[in-house]
């Protein structure tokens, strides 16, 4: 049987069928009509756990058949597609993870669904993303480092055209934060799809997290919020929690998703410069607290989410997340106005 006819049939692929499947859309010689077949075949028959570790795996397996380790390394990073235009609040949380000693692999890429991601942002920044090679020396250096998805996986410029013509969301919106090069030992993913968050915690156990958390923003976002209940899936020693958890949990103060909104690359690095130094006491700065706590809880520097929220206030007060932003190379300015 052919694999289109399996995939027409609604069956479940096996780990070498769903290398054939990658292998074939990233073929230069395989025809684009043949290749939005297969994906449009494969997006329209339900997904399996299993097939999300086996194409994460399938992926990572094209561009690293060893993935390189960093001990004790972490991404926080999101799925995008939520609509809701927020500044750049992982990235944000990034550079204060980093100043509590938690080395930080942020794999990220432009914008898709709002007006600046991660990678536009840190041009803004004057940020450097990293080859892999230079990764474990920058991460010594600096304890974080930015990694670009189109650098990282230049076959996805083959799987991109496929994607457009299907003008419908489809697995590669959800693989992207699961395939960071590096074997990661902790992550924070945040998704914006409830019903996904189950298949991704397992398939981020399958992987090898030794902690992460999966969440699903309140009122839809693919971040942690202020705006209600947000739900969260653990990992942790090889078995998954879920529970959910909101801002009066932890001391923080509720807020609407509207006051979380960013604008352009510019705007977004007006906004996080204003949060590391302190300047921001709005609900940009909670979120980042909030978002960071659980991030800081996860990469085992603080026993509860609350506690990771008081030391990310801490990390800002004393200019310490503000220093990893510096010693990142961050766009400097005067930052005593």
């Amino acid at each position: 049987m052919t694999l289109l006819k399996q995939l027409q049939q609604q069956q479940p692929l096996n780990q070498n069928e769903m290398t054939e499947f990658i292998d074939l859309l990233i073929a230069t010689d395989y025809d684009l009509e043949d290749k939005v077949a297969l994906l449009q075949n494969f997006t329209a028959k339900p997904l399996t756990q299993q097939e999300l570790t086996f194409i994460s795996r399938s992926l990572i397996q094209s561009m690293y058949t060893e993935q390189p380790v960093y001990p004790g390394s972490m991404c926080v990073c999101g799925t995008g597609g939520d609509k809701s235009n927020s500044f750049n609040i992982s990235t944000t949380v990034s550079f204060v993870v980093a100043s509590a000693g938690v080395p930080v692999i942020k794999h990220g890429n432009k914008s898709v669904t709002s007006a600046s991601g991660s990678t536009d942002l840190l041009q803004a920044m004057q940020v450097a993303t990293s080859s892999i090679e230079e990764t474990p020396q920058y991460l010594k250096d600096t304890g974080l480092v930015f990694l670009s998805a189109t650098e990282t996986y230049p076959i996805m410029k083959h799987i991109q055209p496929v994607r457009k013509m299907l003008d419908v969301p489809t697995i590669f919106n959800i693989t992207g934060p699961l395939i960071n090069p590096f074997k990661l030992d902790y992550q924070v993913m945040g998704v914006y799809e409830p019903e996904q968050l189950d298949k991704i915690a397992h398939t981020l156990a399958d992987l090898g997290r030794k902690r992460a958390i999966v969440l699903h923003g309140a009122n839809g976002m693919d971040e942690a919020t202020l705006s209600g209940d947000n739900l969260l899936y653990e990992i942790r020693d090889g078995k998954i929690y879920n529970y959910t958890i909101n801002a009066e949990d932890v001391g923080l103060t509720p807020a609407k998703n509207t006051e979380l909104v960013g604008g352009t690359a510019q705007d977004n690095l007006e906004i996080t410069l204003n949060i590391l130094t302190n300047k921001d006491q709005s609900a940009k700065k909670d979120v980042v607290l909030l978002n960071a706590g659980i991030a800081l809880y996860v990469a085992e520097k603080v026993s509860s989410i609350k506690e990771g929220v008081e030391t990310a206030r801490n990390l800002i007060a004393t200019g310490a997340a503000l220093e990893q932003y510096k010693q990142t190379g961050g766009y400097l300015y005067d930052y005593s106005r």
